[in-house]
C-alpha cells in the first residue's frame, strides 16, 4: 500500500509540473498618490500660521524674512519587485514587495532682534508585502489582466519641526505646533486592486503597465519611547492614510517550469 501511494504521490507531481506554466519575475516603478488626510491637516496648520507670521513680518519696521509654505505629500515615488506563478495560462497566484516615499517641508529665518528659525521637514516611507492573484481577461497580442492582494504596509515617518516666534511679534500667539524631531513607525493590513497591460516584447520578456489602488490606514504612529506621533500639538494623534493610486511602468521575465517546454 505504501508502495502504491508513493506512486499516486509521484504521478501527481509529475502531472502537476506537467501542467505549470511559466514563474514571472518583474520590477517596476512609477508615480503614487498618497492620502494622508490627517497629515495634510496637520501641514494645514503649519502654513495658516506660515502664512500669519509672513503678513505680519511684511510690515513689521524690525523684522524682515519670509518663510515658503510647506508642500503637500500628495505625490511619492513607488518601487515594486514581483513574483508570480502562472497555475494556468490564465491565472497566477505571487506576491511583490514595494516601497513607497513621499517628503516635503520647508526652512528659513526671521531677522529681528535674533534670527528666529522656522523649520519642517516630513519623510515618509513605506515598505509593503502583499499576497496576490492575478488573472488575464484579454490576450490579442497586447495582454489585459486584473489583480487583487492583501498584505501589510509597514510605515516610518521622520519629522523635525522648529518654530521660533520673534519677540517683535505684536500679540500673543496661540497654537504653535510643538518643537522636536524623530521617527515615529506603525504598521497595517492592507489591500490592493488593478488592472495590468503587458506587451512580449521577445520570447520570455515583456514590458508593460500596472494601475492600482491601495487602501490602509496606521491607525497611530510611535516613536521608539511610545510617544504618539502629533505633528499640529492638538492632542490628536496623526493617523497615516496610505489610500491612493499608483501607476507603473514595468519589465517582466518568464521562466518555463513545464516539461513540455509551454512556450509563451
Amino acid at each position: 500500500m505504501k508502495g502504491l501511494a508513493s506512486a499516486l504521490l509521484l504521478a501527481g507531481i509529475v502531472q502537476l509540473v506537467g501542467l505549470a506554466g511559466p514563474l514571472e519575475m518583474s520590477i517596476g516603478g512609477g508615480p503614487s498618490v498618497v492620502s494622508l488626510d490627517t497629515v495634510h491637516d496637520a501641514i494645514g496648520v503649519f502654513n495658516s500660521l506660515i502664512t500669519h507670521l509672513n503678513e505680519t513680518f511684511a510690515v513689521h519696521p524690525d523684522v524682515t524674512g519670509e518663510i515658503d509654505l510647506v508642500s503637500p505629500m500628495r505625490d511619492a515615488l513607488y518601487l515594486h519587485a514581483a513574483e508570480r506563478y502562472w497555475i494556468t495560462d490564465g491565472f497566477a497566484l505571487g506576491g511583490h514587495v514595494g516601497y513607497l516615499r513621499s517628503a516635503t517641508g520647508t526652512r528659513g529665518t526671521y531677522e529681528g532682534t535674533e534670527s528666529s528659525e522656522i523649520r519642517v521637514e516630513l519623510d515618509l516611507h513605506s515598505v509593503s508585502g502583499m499576497l496576490t492573484a492575478e488573472a488575464n481577461i484579454l490576450d490579442i497580442g497586447l495582454r489585459l489582466g486584473g489583480y487583487g492582494g492583501i498584505g501589510y504596509h509597514y510605515v516610518m515617518i521622520d519629522r523635525a519641526t522648529v518654530f521660533e516666534i520673534p519677540e517683535e511679534f505684536p500679540d500673543v500667539i496661540v497654537g504653535v505646533p510643538p518643537n522636536g524631531e524623530g521617527r515615529y513607525s506603525g504598521g497595517s493590513l492592507g489591500f490592493e486592486f488593478g488592472i495590468t497591460l503587458s506587451y512580449p516584447v521577445s520570447p520570455g520578456f515583456l514590458i508593460g503597465s500596472r494601475v492600482s489602488y491601495r487602501t490602509a490606514r496606521v491607525a497611530e504612529m510611535v516613536d521608539p519611547s511610545g510617544s504618539a506621533l502629533d505633528l499640529d500639538g492638538n492632542g490628536v494623534p496623526e493617523s497615516i492614510s496610505l489610500n491612493g493610486i499608483t501607476v507603473q511602468l514595468t519589465l517582466s521575465v518568464h521562466i518555463d517550469l513545464s516539461l513540455g517546454g509551454r512556450k509563451e
